[in-house]
């Protein structure tokens, strides 16, 4: 047993329904028809919102232990008492996470259950991500049940790319439970699949014929995050936004309303689900600049070495660009092809792991950026061995 589970167990049952109350009010939360599983298991949900924690917490009677993004135990004093009161496994975005497994490993074998969002993001644009590829073949190691659930409607209470929660519905659904027999007869290609079905959704398809409003202020502040290319004039990090209006100096002029529609002048799309695939491909399918062209910069960036021990240390402080051969950061530079693994946090903090093992993030309070749109170029030119046999062949 986990020594601190009983303050846990404790604690989590003195403070549901109060968490259960709120979530109704907040959210308009309702967790659906249940059917309640007997741990140890593993949960593994959808990612929709920063609350996902709060809203399985109290729907399942079973205590949980919730894999956490690293960043979560380095908020100082808030930091300690979530440790204290919740005891997370904390796992290292852009990295390998082999301690995460290990941990999870040890709770279940104690007799714990534990919760993970295997698409290690929040979903930007509505729909699900694919879960990291390694989860079916991690998951059934551990000999335990999977159960996939999933969230509804959390998209539009609380975009990643948001400021503010929106007053709507959301609902919770039970997909699926796989026992530990029907996983040996599943191959591990089979079980991936089947997780990434349950846990699919597309948020507007979801709400088409349901038409449910999601009241708030300041609707599409923050929508800059996820919009990073414009359709009129082709540039890149060129959105701003103000209460429910967002538009470029090129023209362009759009509206996010109650349903998480938009509409304007200077683009067709009607929901960011459509934006978010254009702007995919369009990135995807830029030239191949020199060297030294800058393709995207923002100013007073700072860059933190991340430790084990959950500290950081600054490395460097300046402009943050990024050009098709390196990411620089004040005088500090590193090569596309140093960089390992890379992603994102909340709206947009960029995080990436070098070859040599170090952990790195990139964010300012103050003066927030585009970390999907730093994301995506560095997916772009990124070396890789298929584009290096490409090059190799136009120079024979």
């Amino acid at each position: 047993m986990n020594p601190g589970y009983r303050r846990h167990k404790f604690i989590y049952t003195v403070i549901k329904p109060l968490v259960t109350l709120f979530l109704k009010l907040r959210f308009g939360f309702r967790r659906g028809k249940m059917r309640q599983e007997k741990g140890p298991f593993i949960l593994v949900c959808n990612h929709v919102t920063n609350f996902d924690m709060l809203f399985l917490a109290c729907t399942f009677r079973e205590y949980l232990y919730f894999v956490a993004s690293e960043h979560t135990f380095r908020a100082g004093f808030a930091s300690k008492l979530l440790r204290w009161v919740f005891d997370p496994i904390g796992r290292t975005k852009a990295s390998v996470a082999g301690s995460t497994v290990m941990e999870m490993k040890k709770r279940l074998k104690a007799g714990h259950s534990i919760c993970i969002f295997a698409e290690g993001v929040r979903t930007a644009s509505g729909l699900t991500q694919p879960v990291m590829p390694a989860t079916a073949r991690v998951l059934q190691m551990f000999g335990v049940p999977i159960i996939t659930y999933k969230l509804h409607g959390g998209y539009f209470s609380h975009p990643r790319w948001g400021y503010t929660i929106r007053r709507g519905y959301m609902e919770g659904e039970l997909v699926n439970i796989y026992t530990p027999e029907m996983q040996k007869s599943m191959k591990t290609d089979e079980l991936n699949d089947a997780i990434n079905r349950d846990l699919y959704e597309d948020a507007y398809e979801w709400n088409k014929d349901r038409h449910i409003a999601y009241k708030g202020k300041r609707l599409a502040e923050g929508i800059e995050f996820e919009l990073v290319a414009c359709p009129k004039c082709g540039k890149l990090n060129c959105i701003r936004s103000k209460k429910d209006r967002f538009r470029c100096d090129c023209g362009l002029n759009g509206r996010y309303d109650l349903y998480g529609g938009i509409s304007g002048e200077g683009f067709d799309f009607t929901t960011i689900k459509d934006w978010d695939v254009w702007e995919r491909g369009y990135i995807a399918a830029l030239p191949d600049y020199d060297d030294d062209h800058v393709l995207a910069s923002d100013p007073d960036q700072t860059l933190r070495e991340v430790k084990s021990d959950h500290t950081t240390v600054p490395v460097a402080a300046g402009t943050l660009s990024i050009t098709p051969k390196e990411l620089r950061i004040g005088e500090f530079t590193v090569a596309l092809s140093d960089i390992s693994m890379y992603d994102i946090i909340l709206q947009g903090y960029l995080l990436f792991s070098t070859k040599d093992g170090r952990h790195f993030e990139i964010h300012d309070r103050k003066h927030k950026f585009a970390g999907f749109l730093y994301q995506m170029l560095i997916k772009r030119y990124k070396p890789t061995e298929e584009k290096t046999n490409v090059k190799r062949q136009q120079l024979q």
